[in-house]
């Protein structure tokens, strides 16, 4: 039926879709159902921009290394690239997403059956990460194992759930303000906080991998890194569409308790349990794909200590880490998010057009990720809420999208226009020369 070409991009484009789709990707769309809604798929449009389509332009970006590149952060310079990329990967794969997972799963697919307690966290997470090394343990089919086996379980688990909430009538539910005056870049400011950008510098080696291993090389891997790009991210749209759906028939403090009242409501007991199944498998395949690509790069990094032997470390670090509570863990590393995320999204950003216009740019990296760089980091003070950095709100203020603590976007994209415009006077002057 498919030859063995779009097999394995397919199977790439589900691996892909489920490392992405965790808990926050779950429960966000369905609260945007709770909280906008009439405004509710004006909204989504925006999480999906932000959530779907620039996960998309991460990935596309990603494969596109060049030759005897290992990090696309490289193209800012080398010592940036390795200082950021491993900070990047310390950041995602140990110390927040890896732990947060590992305890999202906990408490809303566990604790309704359980009960909640230290000694529940612990020995979950047990089975949890145990689970977890089973299947990192062979790295080679990682890929083959998320995408052939835990994603169809996950997608239909899903489709029954979203299908079967039409049967429900809508709620009525009151409009937050900031959806009602803004409900676009309110969806968008959403779709940021799934954190997927992040991922994309880090999923883009496994999944390169995989389609090498399938036999894929120069162009065709290219396209084959594309093909299953776009197939990961429009199975997340039409679930975040699907989600949103089930909020406009539910209601709940948070998207957690709205999906679980659904479920119940929809299917008993059994829906809980239904519920708590997509939970721990959305969570399960976001942890295996953190832990594989960054035990790989790690090995890489250090190569006489084995992928095996960095696993290991990891769970050493994400154990600990998972056990102190979901609370702790957000409160502890999210100012990591703010410094990270608009460096992350200047190097997509600047890749992309870099494809598009395939010119060399050099300035335009530079100058983009410099002025991320100066803007991400009083916002990520900030985020502490130490009151010590209290004051830098007042300045952050004054940029557009500072009030949502985005004051980075406009000068980021400014200086990303007046690096390409220097990288394409720079290199039409070469040009010139050489015909002279």
């Amino acid at each position: 039926m498919f030859s063995s070409t779009t097999k394995s991009i397919i199977f790439a484009g589900f691996a892909l879709f489920a490392m992405f789709f965790g808990a926050g990707n779950l429960i966000l769309p369905a609260m945007i159902g709770v909280e906008a809604g009439p405004y509710a798929y004006t909204a989504v449009i925006g999480f999906v921009i932000t959530g779907a389509v620039l996960t998309v332009a991460g990935m596309i970006a990603a494969g596109s290394m060049r030759e005897g590149e290992s990090r696309i952060a490289d193209r800012v310079g080398p010592r940036f690239g390795l200082i950021f990329t491993t900070v990047l990967f310390i950041a995602t794969a140990m110390l927040y997403p890896t732990p947060r997972v590992a305890a999202v799963s906990f408490e809303i697919a566990a604790v309704p059956f359980v009960g909640s307690g230290h000694l529940q966290l612990f020995v979950y997470t047990v089975i949890f990460f145990g689970i977890c090394y089973v299947l990192v343990r062979q790295p080679t089919k990682i890929v083959s194992r998320i995408g052939g086996y835990l994603t169809p379980i996950l997608i239909l688990l899903l489709i029954a759930l979203v299908v079967a909430s039409y049967t429900l009538p809508d709620i009525s539910h009151p409009v937050e303000p900031r959806y009602a005056q803004a409900p676009l870049a309110s969806g968008l400011i959403e779709g940021y906080f799934t954190m997927d950008s992040l991922a994309t510098l880090m999923y883009g080696p496994v999944i390169l991998g995989a389609l090498a291993t399938s036999g894929f090389t120069g162009a065709k891997l290219r396209r084959g890194m594309i093909g299953a790009s776009i197939l990961a991210g429009s199975l997340l749209a039409v679930c975040y569409v699907g989600l949103v759906h089930l909020g406009s028939v539910g209601s709940g403090p948070n998207g957690a308790v709205v999906i679980t009242e659904v479920s119940r409501e929809l299917f008993g007991t059994t829906g809980q349990l239904v519920f708590g199944l997509i939970v721990f498998l959305a969570c399960l395949t976001t942890a295996l794909g953190l832990l594989a690509s960054s035990s790989h790069y790690f090995h890489n990094l250090f190569p006489r200590i084995s992928q095996h032997s960095w696993l290991l470390i990891h769970l050493v670090i994400v154990f600990p880490l998972s056990n102190l509570g979901l609370e702790r863990i957000l409160s502890m590393v999210a100012p990591l998010n703010q410094l990270l995320y608009p460096i992350t999204i200047s190097l997509i950003v600047v890749a992309i057009i870099e494809l598009v216009t395939r010119k060399h740019l050099v300035w335009a990296y530079r100058l983009g990720t410099y002025t991320a760089v100066v803007l991400a980091i009083p916002e990520a003070l900030n985020s502490t809420g130490l009151s010590v950095f209290s004051a830098l709100r007042y300045g952050l203020d004054f940029f557009p999208l500072g009030y949502l603590q985005m004051a980075w976007v406009v000068p980021t994209i400014i200086a990303i226009m007046i690096g390409l415009v220097y990288d394409l006077s720079l290199r039409s002057a070469s040009q010139t020369e050489v015909a002279v």
